[in-house]
């Protein structure tokens, strides 16, 4: 959930940041490149390349402005301050297994849910073809998290976030959203169909530590040529309620 900044934000620590996301997203940034992505002066966005480079959070190749693995080091250290990392692969590698379906673990924060751990049925996954960060809105654990917050928390998200039409099935109107969320509360579960990319089908739901924060959500999902409606709301719902209350006991321990 978003909250309110207290202070007086920094415009030159917002840009760097921006900076140091754009060269992650584009998986390296020459000057040139990042002058037609960023509206500073070339002179000013140097020297947030070379601050960044000099506090080791970029390096450089030739040209080319590039993530330094110090950078996922410090996430692996977020990882291990919580044993939510293990418990939560374990159970999500089980529920993959059970389902046959892909499932996830995502964890909430700032109003977008974040990637903790993922596991496909089969083969091991190439990590680089998978979105680690997500919109609330559009996604089957989203939901479901959305169905448990107030009508101010709601669009305090969609205020900061907005509502990104991904697919044609995208709810992008903030009425529509208010309705699946009411269904959705009723449930216990979130469903997404189509809505976050073409062809998926995915239920999710919330989980919570040992105090009732909510923690983030855990959803399985697959191609809607193999799942029908009837499994969705059935099989793959009951696995995720199962998995998620295994989960939250599990975290009681």
């Amino acid at each position: 959930m978003p909250g309110p900044t207290t202070g007086r934000a920094l415009k030159t620590t917002q840009t760097s940041l921006r900076i140091l996301e754009l060269v992650l997203e584009h998986e390296g940034l020459t000057l040139a490149e990042l002058d037609g992505l960023v509206d500073k002066p070339k002179s000013s966005l140097h020297s947030h390349l070379e601050t960044l480079r000099g506090c080791r959070y970029l390096k450089r190749n030739g040209h080319t402005y590039e993530v330094s693995f110090r950078l996922a080091l410090l996430g692996e250290q977020v990882r291990r301050r919580t044993r939510l990392d293990t418990v939560a692969t374990d159970i999500v590698t089980d529920l993959s297994k059970r389902t046959g379906e892909e499932a996830n673990f995502t964890v909430l924060e700032h109003g977008r849910l974040l990637m903790l751990c993922g596991s496909a049925p089969t083969a091991a996954h190439d990590d680089d073809g998978f979105r680690r960060e997500y919109y609330l809105h559009n996604t089957a654990a989203g939901k479901a998290i959305l169905a448990e917050m107030d009508r101010e928390q709601v669009e305090a998200v969609l205020d900061r976030w907005g509502m990104p039409r991904e697919t044609e099935a995208t709810i992008a109107d903030r009425d529509r959203l208010f309705d699946a969320l009411d269904e959705t509360k009723r449930r216990g579960y979130g469903i997404v169909d189509e809505e976050f990319a073409p062809g998926l089908l995915a239920v999710g739901a919330t989980v919570h530590d040992e105090d009732g924060t909510l923690l983030g959500g855990l959803s399985v999902g697959g191609p809607k040529y193999r799942i029908d409606t009837a499994q969705l709301y059935g099989d793959l719902a009951d696995a995720v309620l199962e998995a998620v209350d295994t989960l939250e006991q599990t975290l009681l321990q």
